[in-house]
């Protein structure tokens, strides 16, 4: 599935439906997060291409599944009706921003043909770079803002997601992160993390409640995070014996 675009600032472009594989490779190399849930991430997958240089993909969007697939963010008269997420997106810089919107746009009319059960799009803006505005320009809807806790190594300037020292289902993960998080090796920071979702059908219903978009802001701020130190130490010794 693919479609050829003319455009008045970025000429012809193609965007076509990609695999996997490519898209993963492509995020990991170029998106700034430098990281791949194979788990969640890539069900529907993206790429544009100029026209004039069709084997050299200038940007992916990738879709996939929720980091939490059980949780009713919607209801649908259609019992198979589900919400897919934005989970990454990539744009060469020869692009611009204005690609993203296209990409946006026009990969959500080819998710229409292909799934007609997705019945929402759901994605997130990292406070780090921004509010969101690419989502704005793309007609989504917006539900807010919470916080998230990310870590940074202090020698390695390695970043962390805070559910990487809770979450204990990666057993190695977890105990690395959090050996580190008691010899006080991560810097600990907050970000809002801004919830957008775009619906595609008029009978979808969504949990939380539409606000106005959010005045522009980036950033970051540095917070601590008190932890019960006995209680993870308890666990990483429970882990390590069943290893």
């Amino acid at each position: 599935m693919e479609k050829i675009i003319e455009t008045k600032n970025l000429g012809k472009l193609i965007i076509k439906q990609i695999d996997k594989q490519t898209a993963k490779e492509l995020i990991i190399k170029n998106h700034y997060s430098h990281k791949w849930n194979d788990g969640g991430f890539g069900v529907y997958n993206f790429g544009v291409y100029s026209y004039d240089n069709p084997d050299k993909c200038l940007g992916c969007a990738v879709y996939g599944y929720m980091k939490n697939v059980k949780a009713k963010l919607i209801s649908h008269p259609n019992p198979n009706a589900w919400m897919i997420e934005l989970n990454r997106m990539w744009i060469d810089d020869t692009l611009g921003k204005n690609a993203e919107s296209l990409l946006i746009a026009h990969s959500i009319k080819m998710i229409k043909l292909l799934d007609k059960n997705i019945v929402a799009i759901q994605s997130f803006a990292d406070g780090r770079l921004g509010c969101g505005t690419i989502y704005k320009a793309s007609n989504f809807k917006y539900f807010g803002y919470h916080y998230t806790k990310f870590l940074k190594h202090k020698e390695t300037g390695e970043i962390s997601h805070e559910q990487n020292f809770t979450n204990s289902t990666s057993k190695k993960r977890f105990i690395r992160s959090n050996i580190g998080f008691i010899l006080q090796d991560w810097e600990i920071f907050r970000v809002k993390t801004y919830r957008y979702i775009y619906p595609l059908d008029k009978k979808v219903k969504i949990r939380f409640k539409e606000e106005p978009y959010p005045m522009y802001e980036k950033g970051q701020e540095t917070v601590e995070w008190k932890r019960n130190i006995p209680l993870i130490k308890q666990r990483l010794k429970a882990l390590i014996d069943e290893m």
